[in-house]
């Protein structure tokens, strides 16, 4: 029986437990998944875990997708340019950190067939996932990426030729009335709160939220009502996940895996 898990504080909502644990059953897979709730101090136990072969492999959800980098002792290429690690697999008595946000993220773009080719897009928040839609953005090519955050000096870090970083506070210099906006930051998981303030939503604009639980925060049930496009964080969530499987077992698994069928339970099990 293989032991996965995912990490993070909080992490009581996550659905990656019932994701995996839905997939293992229906392809018969010997493998267990839970969620852990892992304080800062704790992220060397869980790396000793990994090193004793008690975990197979993890999730790292927030606040550790950077902090976890400096435990593991290789990180894929691609992982390394992002910044961010949110998955974790051994080989070779080596412990291997990927990074498969990004990956969900182009793939959630495409299956809802977003165009972003030579656009303007607004994103809020300068973590760990943030960093993986910039890289995604990027390969879409788009024209402009304008980072808001409210830590200017975090998002300063990861401006370049294409990303230009704000304060929050000068929003309404900066969003337009058909602004594609993606919210990365955790606002509106668990309170009623809006990424910024609600007078700047219209309905000529696309929103896009990293969460998916609650199904609709806040700030899409706000565009829905408005008129405006609105997307979730679950597709997302779900082609992440599916990448790290394949990283975990080495072959593809997320091909034998029905993705209306997981995305129906999913749903079914959200608030």
């Amino acid at each position: 029986m293989k032991h996965f898990a995912v990490i993070g504080n909080p992490i009581k909502d996550s659905l990656s437990p019932l994701m995996h644990n839905w997939i293992f059953r229906n392809l018969d897979l010997q493998a267990k998944y839970n969620k852990i709730h892992v304080e800062k101090e704790d992220l060397p136990k869980v790396v000793k875990q990994l090193r004793d072969n008690v975990l197979c492999g993890i999730n790292v959800t927030i606040p550790y997708k950077e902090k976890i980098m400096k435990f593991i002792d290789e990180i894929n290429p691609r992982a390394q340019s992002i910044g961010s690690v949110n998955c974790i697999m051994s080989k070779s008595d080596k412990l291997i950190g990927n990074n498969t946000d990004w990956y969900g993220f182009t793939k959630a773009i495409k299956i809802n067939h977003i165009e972003l080719h030579d656009k303007e897009v607004i994103v809020i928040g300068a973590g760990g996932v943030a960093k993986s839609i910039l890289f995604s953005l990027k390969n879409f090519g788009v024209k402009k990426i304008i980072l808001l955050n409210r830590t200017l000096q975090k998002a300063r870090k990861l401006e370049d030729d294409i990303v230009i970083a704000y304060s929050i506070d000068k929003i309404e210099s900066l969003i337009k009335y058909d602004s594609i906006i993606i919210n990365t930051t955790s606002i509106g998981m668990y309170t009623n709160q809006f990424p910024f303030e609600i007078g700047f939503i219209n309905k000529k604009q696309f929103l896009i939220d990293i969460i998916y639980t609650p199904f609709e925060t806040p700030f899409l049930k706000l565009g829905k009502k408005i008129g405006a496009k609105t997307l979730n964080g679950l597709d997302m969530f779900i082609f992440q996940g599916l990448a790290s499987l394949d990283l975990w077992f080495g072959e593809d698994i997320s091909k034998q895996v029905n993705f209306i069928q997981i995305k129906s339970y999913l749903e079914a099990h959200i608030c």
